[in-house]
């Protein structure tokens, strides 16, 4: 083997000698074969540094260009998390602002009903009332699924934002559908009787009246109706409306004027037998009798028209109401109001008695419409059925 190297080793690296002409003269160099040799692995040597300089300078290069990136991965994705972080949030805020203004909607429906329906078919619980938890931040920061396997599966799984919003939504539906069937029944309930009473043209003037009114005003304080479904904002108008008709159910004379046992109805309205000379006539009152000197009430707030002697009717009072209604009230003994005065409903206004052309002791009691006489029994029966 040795032999073999020294052979290769001979033949590829002979001694050579190098000629140089300088100045006109000629030197030579020997090259030994050692130094030939020495050279040969220098150049070797160095093109093999080279070669895994390079090599190990590419593979950092492509190492800092992935890490780079992987860095420019990572921030586009963390980009993108705050995007829709950013975007779910926004669409939860709106929500909320939606679930606000039908809480509030609600809320002031519920102390704007009037006392004939009752309050206690919808209640606000404290969920309901705050949908915002200022504590746990829930509605402050969008909700994500939690990874998985970075916590123990929990036994009952957590109420999403999604999951509550859809409760609340369905709970205001429900809750508005309930109250738009409770007012529609009573709207219905009162309409019927006003036409069961024949109080039609009543109706329209307090209609009228109330078109008219324009002595309102209060801090600005109003809902975003962009935010509140128009079904809902439906219904609330026909609450106003029915708290018109409530409203013009209390203008209304929708009592007898006595007291209740105080009393009896001794000739009806309409045609009768007149008690004085037995001919027929038409009674354009009622007559209830009682004792002496009991006490005769205003059906209803008003103004007195006149109050003192009136032929037949002894003893007199007429009282104007509201929407075109008077009473009259006759054959008392005793007047305790004055032309002019404004008295309020189930203030004391005469004593019964027997002036005028009476047979005895009783009130002549009458109800105009608009200046004609209507049955007072008719109006005050109908009204005890939505009172």
């Amino acid at each position: 083997m040795s032999v073999f190297i020294k052979s290769f080793y001979h033949k590829f690296f002979p001694a050579r000698q190098l000629l140089i002409r300088q100045n006109g003269e000629v030197k030579h160099v020997v090259l030994a074969s050692w130094f030939q040799f020495s050279i040969i692995l220098l150049i070797l040597a160095t093109v093999t540094w080279l070669s895994i300089s390079s090599i190990r300078i590419y593979t950092q290069t492509n190492k800092i260009s992935d890490i780079e990136q992987s860095q420019i991965n990572k921030q586009t994705l963390w980009q993108q998390k705050v995007s829709e972080q950013q975007a779910l949030q926004a669409t939860q805020l709106e929500q909320l602002e939606v679930l606000e203004q039908k809480q509030a909607l609600l809320q002031s429906m519920i102390e704007s009903l009037p006392a004939s329906i009752s309050k206690d078919a919808i209640k606000l619980d404290e969920e309901l009332q705050s949908p915002i938890n200022e504590i746990d931040g829930e509605f402050h920061e969008p909700l994500i699924d939690e990874d998985p396997k970075s916590k123990q599966v929990q036994l009952t799984a957590p109420v999403t934002f999604a999951t509550r919003t859809a409760r609340l939504n369905n709970y205001y539906e429900q809750s508005f559908t309930l109250l738009g069937s409770q007012i529609k029944e009573r709207h219905e309930a009162i309409l019927a009787m006003v036409r069961g009473a024949g109080l039609e043209s009543a109706l329209d003037q307090h209609l009228i009246l109330i078109a008219q009114t324009n002595a309102q005003g209060g801090p600005l304080d109003i809902f975003d109706e962009t935010k509140i479904p128009s079904h809902f904002l439906a219904i609330v108008d026909k609450l106003l409306i029915l708290n018109n008709l409530e409203t013009f159910l209390t203008e209304l004379p929708n009592t007898l004027p006595l007291a209740n046992a105080k009393y009896y109805i001794s000739s009806n309205f309409g045609l009768r037998k007149d008690p004085v000379n037995s001919n027929h006539a038409f009674h354009k009152g009622i007559d209830l009798a009682g004792w002496h000197k009991t006490e005769i009430f205003a059906p209803a707030d008003a103004v007195v028209l006149r109050a003192g002697r009136n032929g037949g009717y002894g003893n007199f009072i007429e009282l104007e109401h509201k929407n075109g209604l008077v009473t009259r009230f006759g054959h008392l003994n005793k007047i305790k109001v004055k032309k002019g005065e404004l008295i309020t409903k189930h203030d004391v206004i005469g004593l019964m008695g027997s002036t005028g052309r009476s047979t005895g002791t009783h009130l002549h009691y009458e109800v105009l419409l608009n200046g004609k006489q209507v049955n007072p029994l008719k109006i005050t029966k109908a009204l005890s059925r939505v009172w």
